[in-house]
């Protein structure tokens, strides 16, 4: 990992690693976020994720913070819609989360998507992790968890796609060209920021990433790892910017339209109800 600013970083997390106490019931370790990913620029924190056999004790998230005479910040709560355990800190001057998870959430989030064939929010986070870390330790566990992950990865491709180029998820879609020649500039414009957020969650989806986080950072960097990326992508994502309105929609039209067809290459079938459904447009009314 040659960026200078996640070689930095890396060094202060294996520092955090050695601090946990001998015998402590921490299975993983890996640094996650940009350093993870190796994109890290001198805006980055630290991000690490500890996965456990139990649930950690409060005394258990502390012991490393004090044995490195860090500045504790915040130690939050469990919260339940993440199954998380989080605290923050400063070490040498840097910003550090660690995001504290059971082994048995995994377990719990692979088992649904098996059942259900959908995929949370909270879920593609973890695995965006996951999959873009630097493990240091638990090497054996995390590769398990991706090879039970792997064959479900085209009915995930699906969901994630039905779910982001659904109308539904794109507020104002059908009734798009009303909304231009009303002149609700607004409504236009939160529509287009709506369908590039969309069509880079679909893209990167259908290249076989999870989302990594709720707002599009690394936009560039993502997008440049993708092999597969609709026709003329680039120059309708900036399309969408244009100050002429009707021409931006045009634009997004055909940006959705194309990640709908690459996602159906991908997958090798058609989705027809999203197909419809960003299709159609509410008839003319008098």
């Amino acid at each position: 990992m040659g960026n200078p600013h996640a070689k930095k970083r890396l060094v202060i997390a294996r520092r955090i690693l050695d601090a946990y106490p001998t015998g402590a019931s921490l299975d993983v370790f890996f640094v996650a976020g940009s350093v993870g990913a190796g994109l890290a620029d001198r805006w980055s924190d630290l991000e690490i994720d500890c996965y456990w056999d139990h649930a950690p004790s409060d005394s258990e998230r502390l012991a490393p913070i004090s044995a490195l005479g860090a500045d504790l910040t915040t130690l939050w709560p469990y919260d339940q819609a993440d199954q998380e355990f989080s605290e923050d800190y400063v070490l040498d001057g840097l910003d550090v989360t660690i995001s504290n998870f059971t082994c048995a959430s995994v377990d719990a989030m692979i088992a649904d998507m098996h059942d259900h064939g959908t995929i949370s929010d909270a879920t593609q986070y973890r695995f965006a992790s996951m999959t873009r870390s630097r493990v240091l330790s638990g090497g054996d566990t995390v590769e398990a968890w991706r090879q039970r992950i792997e064959p479900m990865l085209d009915q995930v491709v699906a969901s994630i796609v039905e779910h982001e180029l659904s109308p539904h998820s794109l507020p104002g879609w059908n009734v798009r060209t009303a909304l231009v020649e009303r002149g609700d500039v607004i409504a236009v414009r939160g529509l287009l920021a709506s369908v590039g957020r969309a069509v880079f969650h679909a893209v990167l989806a259908a290249n076989r990433f999870y989302r990594p986080h709720r707002i599009a950072k690394w936009q560039y960097s993502l997008l440049g790892e993708c092999a597969l990326l609709p026709e003329r992508f680039d120059e309708d994502l900036d399309g969408l910017w244009g100050t002429d309105v009707s021409v931006a929609l045009s634009h997004a039209e055909r940006l959705v339209l194309n990640t709908l067809a690459l996602t159906e290459g991908v997958l090798g079938g058609d989705l027809p109800g999203i197909r419809a459904g960003l299709e159609s447009q509410r008839n003319d009314r008098e």
